[in-house]
């Protein structure tokens, strides 16, 4: 037996195994969010979305789920190809694969598992579909004919929003369209409000780079460099403020250290302000030369060191702070629109029930 069959042999010797292996599955919450994953490709399916997403579907009766276990085998086949391909399994090996009825067998039982154990989170996919049906229409007079057979019925099938011994949850098409629109407003201005902290957590992340990198190339730099620091050059900083190379540079002088290189650059401008033919100039020149004697006062190594050290704290908490609200603006999009309102909730409660039950 080859090596490539031994390994075929060992990834189907145990579900938890394969799971591991081709699904990066290692516990329960990595089931789910596979699972997750795999409904929404069924729902989005272009020869399954005409039986179950309810923005596809002509009416309530064409609802049938029959084909979504074999669609799920397909899924798990496609994984478990691409992963072969990618540890260069040949043609003819691959080829075996995809008909060996024992490896088939194994993945629709693996693929049986996960909908006995996860079927709910399916049709709350399904049911999320009938959310953004509503999302769909800009007023509540338009719509789809689909919304009016969820809450009232079909010639063959009742309500979907019927409970059990409870009523229905809502009766009139305008009551889950505001709903929805409420819900997905109140998504978004959350939204916002971490997108605007975010954006101001990026500026302060680059300006905190930009002083850090600013104070350690301030100090590297020698007299020899001296020599390349023209008037025009320090008159161009101190005066173009979009051009960001400039601001750069800038930045980097207003670190220049306590001493030698700091005097230079007072004499440079004290000189070109006496030398400039127009008024502007000269005073410009001499808020540079103003700016370099505070320098020279301010930037003391004790100073920058202390400064340095405070940059760098700030930038390892705005780091930080900047991954936690990335991370929960990614968990707030991902969230339903059925969690921003408790009869959304209802709404979906009893339709995944039905759905279930037809």
């Amino acid at each position: 037996m080859s090596k490539s069959q031994e390994y075929l042999e060992y990834l189907f010797s145990d579900k938890l195994i394969f799971e591991e292996e081709i699904l990066g599955v290692k516990c329960d919450e990595d089931r789910k969010e596979v699972m997750t994953l795999i409904c929404e490709d069924i729902c989005n399916d272009e020869l399954l979305a005409s039986n179950l997403n309810f923005l596809k579907i002509n009416s309530i009766d064409d609802l049938n789920f029959d084909e979504v276990p074999i669609s799920f085998v397909q899924l798990l086949l496609a994984e478990l190809l691409s992963f072969l391909k990618e540890n260069q399994y040949t043609k003819s090996e691959i080829d075996a694969v995809k008909k060996n009825k024992r490896y088939l067998k194994f993945l629709y039982e693996l693929a049986q598992t996960y909908m006995r154990r996860f079927s709910t989170l399916f049709y709350k996919t399904v049911v999320n579909t009938f959310f953004d049906l509503l999302s769909v229409a800009d007023r509540a007079d338009r719509l789809s004919p689909v919304v009016m057979e969820v809450i009232n019925g079909s010639e063959h099938r009742k309500s979907l929003l019927d409970q059990e011994g409870s009523g229905q949850i809502l009766y009139k098409g305008e009551q889950a369209w505001m709903r929805v629109k409420q819900a997905r407003e109140d998504k978004n201005r959350q939204v916002q409000v971490y997108q605007v902290e975010i954006t101001k957590l990026v500026r302060r992340v680059d300006e905190l780079k930009l002083q850090i990198s600013a104070i350690v190339a301030a100090r590297a730099l020698s007299m020899n460099d001296a020599e390349h620091i023209t008037a025009k050059l320090l008159l161009d900083m101190f005066t173009e403020d979009d051009d960001i190379q400039l601001h750069t540079k800038k930045t980097m002088f207003s670190y220049i250290p306590s001493g030698e290189l700091a005097n230079v650059l007072i004499e440079t401008a004290k000189k070109a302000s006496v030398q400039s033919q127009k008024p502007s100039d000269r005073e410009d020149y001499r808020r540079i030369s103003e700016f370099f004697i505070k320098c020279k006062k301010v930037n003391t190594q004790k100073f920058l060191d202390k400064r340095l050290e405070e940059y760098k704290q700030e930038l390892d908490l705005k780091s930080k702070r900047y991954r936690e609200q990335r991370l929960r603006l990614k968990s707030l999009r991902d969230r339903p629109l059925d969690s921003f309102d408790i009869t959304l909730k209802k709404v979906k409660e009893a339709m995944v029930y039905n759905l279930q039950h037809l």
